[in-house]
């Protein structure tokens, strides 16, 4: 995992009640982002796996914290059923584990189960650090359930966790939620704010000013000459990627950018 020019990156962890307090200002950040900049989440991992139940200070940390967003960010509830219907884990890797073996399925899953880990957390006094709270999320999203059982006990889910919470710390990220936006191949705080997005989106939109960012323009250099292959040997596209340039992302004509350089290196002596 390495870090893609015109991204901004949500580092968050799903059992992180002030990432739930955030999810407002999220959506309409994601509404609101410039044609520009492409969005990906990253999992934190705010808490590796325990099956010791969490320590009296620890619960009464959160439970604070709990009461300290209900005071300072409109809309927010939480049922305190939690502590007393549950013996409480400090560990949240399971529930990222959920959402990667979700994303499995379909991509758009991640927030489907994020919502549904947060509904299951803050709203019906359920428990996510338990593998059966997290397969009751997965089938009220109407996942297939024996593959998603599967999937968030393999290896390959362990492993794309790790690469999440070591990419992370490669943006220098030691609290959660954070906005990162990479541009130019240069690492951006985005501030935080929880009852509005503004800030946020105006600090992109000056970021982008700063940068001078533009869009990425067509690689095409007038000598259109295709090979056996159809595969342009002037700007190293293939005709599928002329094809669908308008039409392609900023976020996709960059990757294509990237492949044409790699297939250009790869034919030079």
């Amino acid at each position: 995992m390495h870090t893609e020019n015109n991204t901004l990156y949500y580092i968050y962890d799903p059992m992180c009640s002030w990432c739930y307090a955030f999810e407002a200002s999220l959506n309409e950040i994601q509404k609101n982002l410039p044609h520009l900049i492409s969005f990906k989440g990253i999992l934190g991992g705010l808490a590796p796996d325990s099956t010791q139940a969490m320590p009296a200070e620890t619960k009464a940390m959160v439970q604070r914290a709990w009461h300290q967003i209900e005071h300072t960010v409109p809309n927010i509830q939480f049922n305190f059923d939690f502590w007393s219907k549950n013996t409480p884990y400090r560990s949240t890797y399971p529930a990222c584990r959920a959402i990667i073996a979700a994303t499995l399925q379909g991509e758009g899953y991640s927030n489907a189960m994020r919502k549904a880990i947060q509904q299951a957390y803050y709203q019906d006094a359920k428990n996510p650090s338990l593998s059966s709270t997290l397969l009751q999320c997965a089938e009220f999203i109407e996942l297939d359930a024996e593959q998603f059982t599967a999937d968030y006990s393999s290896n390959e889910v362990n492993s794309k966790l790790l690469e999440h919470i070591n990419f992370s710390r490669s943006l220098a990220v030691n609290s959660y939620p954070s906005l990162r936006l990479v541009l130019n191949n240069k690492v951006h705080i985005v501030p935080i704010n929880y009852t509005q997005a503004a800030p946020s989106l105006q600090k992109i939109q000056q970021l982008l000013h700063d940068n001078k960012t533009q869009p990425i323009a067509s690689p095409c250099l007038k000598e259109c000459r295709l090979n056996s292959q159809d595969m342009c040997s002037s700007c190293f596209r293939s005709l599928v990627e002329i094809t669908n340039w308008p039409t392609m992302t900023e976020h996709e004509k960059q990757q294509c950018i990237d492949k044409c350089a790699q297939r250009k290196s790869s034919q030079q002596p």
